[in-house]
């Protein structure tokens, strides 16, 4: 039974008190004493719908909960968004204008880099590691404009599945640039001379990466279709064993990237030949690899909670009690811009060469220009 009948609502929810106690708290008002877990929570209506005035218990209706029945039909004319004011408008505007700033400033740095590397010989080069960030960032920038439409569906703008696929598009795009970061890395720790082209080992390292950060996208926009038949529940099992995965590989890769990040520090300072430009470098790739290993960390740690969570169970959509659980909600998003904001700074251009091709940035490279990892 995906919804609660009216027999149910009737019985359990004398007052707005009660239904907000039960939306919020999983308590099913002063008709029973079972309080539910949150894997036991019934939607009240079709999603992204709630009863008109249901956040605000002084707004709905006072007595039986069958008050609230015009002409014996629940009145779900509220979407979650309106129940969060004007912070969903605003957090669309904001997501919405900053991936459309960040999209123009790396498609233009994305095709002067491409034009500055053709040659008569080579028309079309293989892309360098920078315009493989740049490609991986727009990308995301992309999805983040789409997904800035109805941040969360909240507004029924865009249907969940949709919305669903478009955040499995951003997880796989920030997950690409998580292993070309950190392969990057290794390809310079171990390089042979002007050589920095990848070793056996850690191409297939790359492949495996890239391959596996499709799994959030497949696996995102799949778990809602092996659901009940409820617009935003998805299969707790699919999405379990997603996380599981993504945070193995994650942490993988974080843990990859830090110790070769401190061992590249370690060579710099133990007496081999480099100038102060090049410990510059260094000392700020150390620094993003700390930033990479602490958000990592947290990252698998909430990607495994998830999976202990929600194995065996049916997840159904409900929407969040306060402005703070709408913005901790959009802690996926709010994590991609911070991604791609990463990305922007660490890869623009330099301005101290105009004609010859800028060298990889602090973010991809120490000591060589610009690699090509095909």
């Amino acid at each position: 039974m995906p919804f609660l009948s009216d027999e149910i609502k009737t019985l359990w929810f004398q007052n707005a008190t009660d239904v907000h106690g039960y939306q919020c708290d999983f308590y099913p008002g002063v008709k029973s004493d079972k309080v539910w877990s949150e894997e036991e929570y019934l939607p009240l209506c079709h999603v992204p719908y709630m009863p008109k005035g249901w956040a605000d218990e002084g707004g709905m209706a006072v007595g039986s909960f069958g008050g609230l029945l015009g002409d014996g039909v629940l009145d779900c004319s509220e979407t979650y968004a309106t129940s969060y004011g004007a912070v969903h408008p605003a957090s669309c505007a904001f997501f919405g204008i900053m991936y459309v700033i960040y999209f123009s400033l790396l498609f233009t740095w994305f095709r002067a880099s491409r034009g500055r590397r053709k040659t008569k010989n080579a028309p079309h080069p293989p892309y360098s590691v920078t315009e493989k960030f740049y490609v991986g960032a727009l990308v995301v920038c992309i999805a983040g404009v789409f997904s800035a439409i109805d941040i969360g569906a909240a507004a029924g703008r865009l249907p969940n599945w949709l919305y669903s696929a478009i955040l499995g598009v951003q997880g796989s795009g920030v997950n690409v640039i998580l292993v070309l970061m950190v392969t990057n890395w290794i390809a310079i720790m171990t390089a042979r001379g002007r050589d920095t082209s990848m070793l056996p080992w850690v191409q297939r390292t790359y492949n495996v990466g890239i391959v596996g950060s499709i799994v959030d996208f497949l696996c995102t926009s799949i778990e809602e279709f092996t659901a009940p038949e409820i617009d935003g529940a998805y299969n707790g099992t699919v999405n379990g064993v997603k996380h599981a995965f993504l945070g193995l590989l994650e942490g993988y890769f974080c843990v990859l990237g830090l110790v070769y990040a401190l061992k590249m520090k370690s060579q710099m300072s133990s007496g081999q030949q480099v100038n102060e430009k090049q410990k510059e470098q260094v000392k700020k790739i150390v620094g993003y690899a700390y930033v990479v290993g602490g958000a990592g960390s947290v990252g698998v740690l909430f990607r495994f909670s998830r999976t202990m969570l929600r194995l065996g169970v049916v997840v159904y959509p409900a929407p969040s009690c306060s402005v703070v659980g709408f913005i901790m909600g959009a802690l996926v998003e709010l994590v991609v811009l911070l991604v791609v904001t990463c990305v922007v700074v660490a890869q623009r251009p330099s301005k101290q060469k105009k004609v010859k091709p800028h060298g990889e940035t602090m973010m991809t490279t120490a000591v060589s220009n610009e690699t090509s990892t095909e």
